[in-house]
């Protein structure tokens, strides 16, 4: 809701499309709670105190977001986009040791046409912001990753996003890291700027080409809904997450609604020319998507984001649905989902990827 607000404002400030407007988020584990998302994650009703600042957050955090878009489009001027794929090798596949990781640090620089500089530079890597946990505000390893870059190239704008990450987590915090070495986040912040910097040092591609936006909405079935029965049944027994999650299920039909069958999942793609492709998936999305998708598109034209658009849920691959566990399902109730994806889910977003690639 905050990105389709924001779209429905640049709409009408600058008549921008609003496949034109992709919106990435980081998801650090230390940044205040928005509304419509995560909404059941304390797994006990939110206190009317509270509340209060998440309404207040949400508010302004949208007003911010609109803000920089707005001077993003006013303050254009020519420029030539280039790109690189490196490498980081923090992030770790945290369900299965030695399980599939991607390392790829895909790197956007935009320069100034008569300087040459840098005005900005957009990065994306698969893993989760969760090296910090604690109770402080911070952008977690992506915040500083963006910050170092500011310092090492002054007057530009650092961007970090995530990729299809939901399953790989820095290797500080499966070693056993507390969540508040904020010395292991710095230093991961460190290692994608030096990569950053080692690749504007090289060749980086240039992109050219009328660049064309997509955005398409799917449908993503979830599995046989509980009844009221099953629901008062799960509110007795279980996780506390599971039984919370019941009575919001319960209050959802005492009003009248009806449960969630389906996820509205966004899929969108920018593309330029023949030159380059960049894709967007809403969501946590597993490796699973990076893997498959760059190995069945020119990986070498194409760079997949994930966490864009809408948070809604986790994106769970057919293997992680066969699997299960956090991840594959079990953390359906933090989302205030009544149940699971349906299998079959995998297929019906790749064939949407390559439908608009």
């Amino acid at each position: 809701s905050m990105v389709d607000e924001v779209g429905r404002r640049l709409q009408e400030s600058h008549q921008l499309p609003r496949q034109n407007l992709a919106l990435t988020f980081s998801h650090s584990h230390c940044t205040p709670k928005v509304n419509g998302a995560s909404d059941n994650i304390f797994s006990t009703a939110i206190s009317a105190d509270h509340q209060k600042h998440i309404d207040r957050y949400t508010q302004e955090l949208t007003d911010h977001i609109t803000l920089a878009a707005r001077k993003a489009i006013d303050g254009r001027s020519p420029a030539q986009l280039e790109w690189a794929v490196g490498q980081a090798g923090f992030a770790k596949n945290r369900r299965t040791a030695g399980g599939p990781v991607d390392h790829d640090l895909p790197v956007l620089v935009v320069r100034d046409v008569k300087t040459g500089h840098p005005r900005a530079i957009y990065v994306s890597y698969a893993c989760h912001c969760v090296t910090l946990s604690f109770n402080k505000v911070s952008g977690d390893w992506a915040g500083h990753a963006a910050a170092m870059i500011e310092r090492r190239f002054p007057d530009c704008v650092g961007l970090v996003s995530i990729g299809a990450g939901s399953d790989q987590n820095p290797v500080s915090r499966i070693s056993g890291d507390p969540g508040d070495n904020v010395a292991a986040a710095e230093q991961q912040g460190v290692e994608i700027a030096t990569e950053v910097e080692r690749l504007l040092g090289g060749r980086l591609k240039r992109i050219s080409g009328k660049p064309t936006a997509l955005l398409q909405t799917i449908a993503l079935p979830l599995n046989e809904l509980p009844t009221r029965e099953q629901l008062i049944e799960q509110t007795g027994k279980g996780r506390a997450t599971d039984r919370y999650n019941a009575t919001t299920q319960l209050a959802r039909l005492d009003r009248g609604e009806k449960l969630i069958s389906e996820i509205a999942y966004p899929i969108q793609t920018w593309s330029f020319g023949d030159s380059f492709c960049m894709n967007f998936l809403a969501g946590e999305v597993c490796v699973d998507y990076a893997l498959r998708l760059k190995s069945e598109i020119d990986r070498e034209r194409f760079w997949l984001n994930a966490y864009s658009n809408d948070f809604g849920c986790y994106i769970p691959s057919e293997r992680l649905v066969a699997e299960g566990g956090y991840g594959g399902g079990a953390e359906v109730p933090y989302f205030a989902l009544p149940t699971t994806l349906q299998a079959g889910l995998e297929k019906l977003i790749i064939d949407e990827v390559h439908r608009q690639v």
